[in-house]
């Protein structure tokens, strides 16, 4: 199974290179000159569009906004300067980002290493020995130091997913030699390294933070992030080792503030005002007063402590002369004690009055001030009451709407599709509709036919009919004819056989007249 790491990204942004160094290599371009660059590399924080609110509790930068009133100067920006290559033939300005990734990924797909914090004390041969175990599987080794002092950093490419798992197992979080214990391997997965000219974050990103105390990279998924009330931000074990309970940074109290009790230490009673409570000037405790619980002049009957100081008027009472014996003169304005001069005279009399007047006027205008403004807050809040509930009507009728409209979308949904039934219906009984017409006047022209038919065949029946009652007269009369002729040539050879030939045929031959035939009786039986 492989395992899910967070890989970053190193960007380096190089800005345009300077005028000047354009012009000292200008006229020597022909000798293999290259330009000039100057690098200096800084961090800012990530311009992703979420709210701050949403980065979790890895921040964007060591330096956030403070409670502080005081502008911070410009030199406390968070700038890391770094070089690439000879400073007499290249200097290469830009903005080294080193962005983390907001999702897990395998780290199989990534071949770069990049170590963070190299102490400069470890020279390339040195880096080159760390590594020797590793050099058939490292592709590239690229130097890249920064700003801060005594360290840089280097990319390690290797050629296969594998070699560069077991280097990151066998030397993240260990020492690079054993003289320097404290000075350990830092390793992170880098996904690519770009070379830009701005400064806008990949998708997906966010830049890795320095630690204002050991000037390391912060990463939570390495070591754990602590950021207090401030908004500073830093390793949980550097802020452990900090004895002080002010932020390293810029010294405000990391744990919040007790708010100040205004009650009575034995009824508890939180006091509407100030002036309800007496605080005890010998032991300083805290009591109501004689008009709530009466809990100040107890404690003068149970401890004999006579005075007591009021907290609005800051004035003393005296239990054991019952009165007041405070003597200190305060300034109106801030309450500072005044020394004393002697009685005032008429004019300071007659400004003290002015000043009371408007005093009292001040006192007078902020009150209607203050009843105006929970007037207007009142009818804002009903504005706001009336608007509510006529928004929750409105939202109320559009899901009640939207539930109709939902109903009517099924039903129309429901009649579009018996619509298109009922069309394709429509369409084959059209088709039937159509193959019956054409059936029908087929049919009407074989019947119009097969009745010019009857009406030929029935003439011609009827002429074959009276042709055959004539055949049939002429047969009749030509069987009378050859009976005729048959009875006389019977009779010819009768004669000639006979011996009164001769009589008979000098003869005469009558005919008689038919006798009368009787007529049959009735009831007789038909034959």
């Amino acid at each position: 199974m492989s395992e899910l790491v967070s890989k970053c990204v190193l960007r380096v942004e190089v800005n345009d290179p300077s005028p000047e160094t354009d012009e000292a290599c200008g006229d020597t371009t022909s000798k293999t000159c290259r330009k000039s660059h100057d690098i200096s590399v800084e961090t800012f924080p990530s311009r992703l569009e979420s709210p701050r609110e949403d980065w979790g509790l890895l921040p964007v930068t060591s330096r956030e906004t403070t409670p502080l009133t005081e502008k911070e100067p410009e030199e406390s920006k968070s700038e890391i300067g770094f070089f690439s290559g000879n400073p007499f033939v290249e200097i290469t300005k830009g903005i080294l980002h080193l962005y983390k990734e907001d999702v897990l990924s395998d780290r199989k797909e990534a071949l770069t290493l990049c170590l963070l914090g190299v102490p400069t004390s470890m020279t390339c041969h040195d880096l080159l020995a760390f590594t020797a175990p590793c050099h058939a599987d490292i592709a590239h080794i690229r130097v890249l130091r920064d700003s801060l002092p005594n360290q840089y950093m280097a990319l390690l490419t290797f050629r296969t997913h594998e070699s560069a798992i077991e280097f990151y197992v066998t030397f993240n979080g260990g020492p690079y030699n054993s003289l320097e214990p404290d000075n350990l391997c830092r390793i992170v997965w880098v996904s690519r390294v770009e070379w830009a000219h701005d400064g806008t974050p990949p998708p997906g990103h966010t830049e890795l933070p320095i630690c204002p105390v050991c000037l390391e990279r912060m990463d939570e998924s390495v070591d754990g992030v602590l950021t207090i009330l401030c908004n500073h931000a830093f390793h949980a074990n550097c802020l452990e080792q900090w004895g002080d309970s002010t932020c390293p940074v810029c010294r405000c109290v990391q744990s919040p503030e007790q708010a100040a009790s205004s009650e009575c230490e034995q009824c508890g009673k939180v006091a509407q005002s100030v002036d309800a409570l007496w605080i005890c000037l010998i032991c300083g405790h805290v009591g109501c007063g004689r008009y709530q619980g009466g809990h100040a002049a107890l404690h003068y009957r149970e401890s004999g402590h006579c005075y007591a100081l009021q907290l609005g008027s800051h004035r003393v009472w005296d239990y054991k002369g019952d009165n007041f014996v405070h003597r200190l003169l305060q300034n109106k304005s801030d309450g500072k004690l005044v020394p004393s001069e002697g009685p005032p005279s008429e004019a300071e009399c007659a400004q003290e009055k002015v000043d009371s007047v408007q005093l009292e006027f001040t006192y007078l205008l902020t009150s209607q001030l203050e009843e105006q403004r929970l007037y207007f807050e009142d009818k804002l809040a009903q504005l706001e009451n009336l608007y509510y509930v006529e928004n929750q009507e409105l939202r109320s009728e559009v899901a009640s709407l939207g539930e109709v409209n939902g109903e009517l979308k099924a039903k129309l949904v429901t009649l579009n599709k018996e619509k298109v039934a009922l069309e394709k219906k429509c369409h084959q009984q059209g088709v039937k509709l159509t193959a019956s017409l054409n059936e029908l006047s087929e049919e009407r022209q074989l019947g119009k036919a097969l009745r010019n038919n009857q009406q030929q065949w029935q003439t011609k029946v009827a002429k074959l009919q009276e042709e055959n009652d004539s055949k049939d007269k002429e047969i009749a009369e030509l069987k009378e004819q050859v009976r005729d002729l048959m009875f006389f040539i019977d009779a010819q050879q009768v004669i000639e056989k006979s011996e009164n030939r001769e009589e008979i045929a000098e003869g005469t031959i009558t005919v008689g007249a038919e006798p009368a035939r009787p007529k049959s009786k009735k009831g007789k039986k038909k034959r």
